[in-house]
């Protein structure tokens, strides 16, 4: 027997400690509490089932049968906690599922057939076995080489994971292989539900993605088909047994052209507002689909009649309208855009579930070769544009010594144009980029003077942990420390500085402003500078205009890396020998300040 749940998730936690660089990784992510990670490896570990897929698109491609072993998604996006924020519709019904893979192509699910269908039905695969026909040897009786051995040869096709599997739909276009991540969706979050009374319905509207509208005044003339349907709701429990008769939702909607994407989704309203969702798949691609009809019936006034969705294969009656009011076609495809995302200050433990989310949501990435093989597994082997600190001027220069400055902003100007010319080519083609940046991407921000003017309105910044985060959690580990402040009356502990005052800067900002400077020295606030180990020649001098040499200095060396992050403490007078025997350029932070000296 496999291990359950609670076990699973402590093997999860220790593998995501452990930081395994693998190429297969998929991100669980959106309206969920515990965005997930997972390698194949990690699926394999928890309880699977075995489901067969004879592999049949649309456009009459066999692929195959395959016998796969996987994950119920149901299982692991209720290991995600699937939760709804914000005060409007509070059900689950009207949530989608988008699933892309590797190369961007993306299919939609319900929350509905995920969860009130058989858990089987949806599979997150990782292995699968070829099926192969009993009487293989003897197809040469039947058909012709040029028939039959191309059909064999594809139960010997390689199949990337993880795979979703459907088993129920009849084309197998949206069993995806390499899929990357899995976002719930909130079709409408900031809607509210009604609060008006139920009543009839005498006609219903159907809105394609232009916005066009059409009133539906009565049911198109196609075959009824009967149903019989067994009403038990989650929440209200069992209602009886009703006989339907109707047309299939497929019907209604045959003259809508719109339609028939994969990131296409339904959503149904009815007059009191009550919502419920239906991908693409389930109605037009599952067989079930043809089951899926809106019956007209008698309203309670005299000549009122209602329209009522009826959904008789769910096994929970919760996606039932009864008095249809809209029927909305809608698009989850989203407009590409570029994800600035902090990953942290140096070790991966620190990086956030909503960067891990974002991360599973791009299509490639902006990034160094350190960053990129410390995150890989969120990265899941995608393809890296280039490294956004080779445009960082002082590192620019000091890749290409002996250019005269005329010549180095020049050749900037250049690399950076090609650069950039990357970014709106990937935008273009429909392909969302993640610029990965340590600490808080909005303070020093190597991209924001070159890329954020070209993409203003297209990015998103995911916050993180800044170096500043976890320096100050490194003083207040430090058993020499006993500062104690004096803000309030001396009443609340504050590490850092005596009046309640921290003041962030770097060494050329301090320069161009020795006003405030002299004004934080004078206050006996603390000052924390970030760049300033690598420009002592600026900070050093600067800072003894205006504090003395005995001064208490403290340098937060590789804050928030893992067993390498260390606090050194020195005076004013020794900053630079300190700096200079620790070797240290680049990740420090330097704080300045009475306080740092002790009680």
């Amino acid at each position: 027997m496999k291990n359950g749940p609670g076990i699973f998730l402590a093997a999860l936690f220790i593998a995501l400690l452990a930081w395994p660089t693998l190429s297969s990784a998929l991100t669980i992510g959106g309206a969920v509490r515990q965005p997930l990670n997972l390698a194949t490896d990690d699926l394999a570990r928890y309880d699977s089932v075995e489901v067969r897929l004879n592999d049949l698109t649309r456009d009459k491609r066999f692929n195959g049968v395959f016998m796969f072993r996987g994950v119920p998604l149901r299982n692991l996006l209720e290991i995600a906690a699937i939760a709804k924020e914000g005060p409007g519709f509070g059900k689950s019904t009207d949530l989608a599922i988008v699933v892309r893979n590797r190369e961007g192509k993306r299919t939609v699910l319900s929350w509905g057939e995920v969860f009130y269908r058989n858990p089987s039905n949806v599979v997150i695969a990782y292995a699968a076995q070829p099926i192969t026909p009993h009487h293989e040897s003897s197809c040469v009786k039947c058909h012709p080489a040029k028939f039959y051995q191309p059909v064999l040869d594809k139960l010997q096709r390689k199949i990337t994971y993880p795979k979703l599997v459907l088993t129920d739909d009849f084309y197998s276009d949206r069993s995806l292989e390499d899929i990357v991540s899995i976002e719930v969706v909130d079709i409408k979050s900031n809607s509210v539900k009604k609060k008006t009374a139920t009543s009839g319905t005498d006609s219903f509207t159907i809105t394609g993605i232009s916005g066009k509208s059409s009133r539906i005044t009565a049911l198109p003339d196609s075959p009824r088909v009967p149903v019989t349907f067994k009403e038990v709701g989650d929440g209200r429990g069992w209602h009886g047994i009703r006989d339907y008769t109707g047309v299939p939702l497929r019907e209604v909607l045959r003259t809508v052209d719109d339609l028939r994407e994969m990131d296409r989704v339904l959503l149904l309203t009815s007059k009191d507002g009550y919502r419920a969702a239906f991908s693409f798949g389930e109605v037009f691609l599952n067989p079930l689909g043809e089951r899926l009809v809106i019956a007209e019936s008698k309203g309670a006034a005299a000549g009122e009649k209602n329209y009522t969705l009826v959904t008789p294969d769910d096994q929970a009656a919760d996606r039932m309208l009864k008095t249809i009011d809209t029927i909305e076609i809608l698009s989850l495809k989203e407009e590409p855009k570029v994800y600035v995302i902090s990953v942290g200050c140096g070790d991966p433990n620190l990086i956030t579930l909503e960067a891990i989310s974002a991360m599973g949501k791009a299509d490639t990435f902006i990034t160094s070769e350190g960053t990129a093989q410390k995150f890989a597994r969120f990265m899941a082997g995608k393809p890296i544009l280039f490294d956004q600190m080779g445009n960082f001027e002082p590192i620019f220069r000091k890749n290409n010594p002996g250019l005269s400055p005329a010549d180095m902003k020049k050749k900037l100007a250049a690399q950076r144009a090609a650069d950039m010319k990357k970014i709106r080519d990937a935008l273009a083609a429909g392909k969302s980029i993640a610029l990965l940046d340590h600490g808080d991407p909005t303070i020093y921000g190597g991209w924001q003077h070159w890329i954020e003017p070209e993409v203003a309105g297209r990015f998103q910044v995911i916050t993180g942990i800044s170096a500043y985060n976890a320096a100050n959690a490194m003083f207040a580990n430090d058993k020499v420390f006993t500062g104690i402040s004096t803000f309030d009356g001396g009443k609340q502990d504050n590490l850092l500085c005596n009046k309640g005052s921290a003041i962030l800067s770097a060494p050329r900002s301090l320069a161009a402003n020795e006003r405030l400077l002299k004004e934080i020295a004078n206050s006996g606030d603390t000052l924390a500078i970030f760049m300033g180990l690598g420009d002592m020649d600026t900070l050093e001098p600067l800072l003894k205009k205006y504090y003395s040499a005995t001064s208490p200095v403290a340098i937060a060396y590789k804050a928030g890396y893992a067993n390498e992050s260390h606090l050194v403490r020195t005076t004013l007078g020794d900053l630079r020998t300190v700096a200079e025997a620790n070797g240290e350029k680049m990740v420090g932070m330097i704080y300045v300040g009475s306080c740092l000296g002790g009680k």
